[in-house]
């Protein structure tokens, strides 16, 4: 039996060179009025990239801190998460006496993307109201750290 190439069927490859790999985290307001877009990349080649509307600063990430943070997704079991938990669903009793189904649409609300590439593998998730709670404490953390290291770049 051939040993397995990924974590499950549509998992992540087990094994891939580091500098293939990145994290980027984007911040979508929705229509608030002079809100900017934010967004953070993380690669595996030793740098990041903060952008916050048309303003990028880039500044240095070490690949041990990277693999840091893939084993906070996998701790949080990102790869089994849908790829869309902005979409919400509900069950209601019908007149009929059938149970129907509904979907809200977050369109306007704020939202988070979480998306993560190792090789010719990528996967995104994204989410609003800070659900699920595990990965938006993770994404709270990635962009202070990512605020402290900008403002320890930025010359005096």
């Amino acid at each position: 039996m051939a040993a397995e190439a990924t974590l499950g069927p549509k998992g992540p490859p087990l094994h891939y060179p580091v500098d293939s790999v990145s994290v980027s985290v984007r911040h979508s307001p929705g229509p608030a009025l002079g809100a900017q877009t934010r967004e953070l990349v993380l690669t595996g080649a030793g740098s990041a990239k903060l952008t916050r509307g048309d303003a990028a600063v880039s500044f240095d990430y070490a690949a041990a801190d990277l693999v840091g943070v893939l084993n906070g997704l996998y701790g949080l079991n990102y790869f089994d998460l849908p790829a869309d938990l902005v979409r919400r669903y509900s069950v209601f009793l019908k007149d009929d006496g059938s149970v129907g189904t509904s979907q809200l649409r977050l369109l306007d609300r704020a939202s988070t993307e979480v998306c993560v590439r190792m090789a010719s593998y990528e996967k995104c998730v994204r989410y609003a109201d800070d659900e699920p709670a595990a990965l938006a404490a993770l994404v709270r953390q990635l962009d202070a750290e990512a605020d402290q290291r900008v403002l320890a770049a930025t010359p005096k």
